[in-house]
């Protein structure tokens, strides 16, 4: 194609225990973040037409209306936005929105920013959804969410593969590996196999180490 999409500035903000240094909103810690990328990039914010945010349900965020919402705080005018929530991999999805954008010429500078405060504001417990759609068949077994979906998932797995509760445990043992050559990493202490099976169960066949950890942050 005549135009190639390029990452040329990322940013994000230094946690503390999992919580945001110096605290803030969700709208604030979303502006250093992207402030934090456009100076890696040296773009000015007036720069941007494009603007990609993910919005509520299983993706803290600023609102239902997150572009609308971020954009406006920012003082940004995008000619092209998206807010596609398909939960933690929307930003995965975001990156190829944005480079389709640019691509095609419905923008030349694409921000994609995300920013939550869950762990100060201790507000990332779904189990108050609606028992609504789907959610009617899960939330009156007082499924934990969103683990629980995880755990249903894994349960299918095994069932379908016959993959172990160990093999599972590989994946926390590896991704801690990787956290501990992270200076910023919330948790940095090497762990086991083992010491993932004695960890405590939080939804089978999920336990305590098998799961993420509830903490604030922004990137962009």
């Amino acid at each position: 194609m005549a135009r190639e999409a390029v990452i040329v500035g990322v940013g994000d903000v230094p946690l503390e225990d999992g919580k945001v240094v110096g605290g803030g909103s969700v709208l604030q810690v979303q502006a250093r973040a992207a402030k934090a990328a456009l100076d890696n990039a040296g773009i000015s914010m007036g720069d941007v037409d494009g603007l990609l945010v993910a919005g509520l349900w299983g993706v803290p965020g600023p609102g239902q209306l997150p572009t609308v919402t971020l954009g406006e705080y920012l003082g940004i005018h995008p000619r092209f936005a998206d807010s596609t929530n398909i939960g933690g991999s929307a930003f995965e999805a975001h990156v190829a929105h944005a480079a389709m954008a640019i691509e095609y010429g419905y923008c030349d500078v694409a921000l994609i920013v995300y920013g939550s405060t869950q762990r100060s504001e201790r507000s990332r417990t779904l189990g108050g959804r609606p028992s609504t759609l789907t959610m009617q068949y899960e939330n009156v077994w007082g499924i934990p969410q969103p683990v629980g979906g995880y755990a249903l998932a894994a349960k299918r797995h095994m069932h379908e593969h016959g993959t172990t509760q160990e093999q599972l445990a590989e994946i926390a043992v590896a991704t801690r590996k990787w956290a501990a050559l992270n200076p910023h990493a919330t948790k940095r202490d090497l762990i086991d196999i083992d010491d993932v099976m004695a960890s405590m169960p939080i939804s089978d066949p999920l336990k305590l180490l098998d799961c993420c950890l509830v903490t604030d942050g922004a990137g962009a």
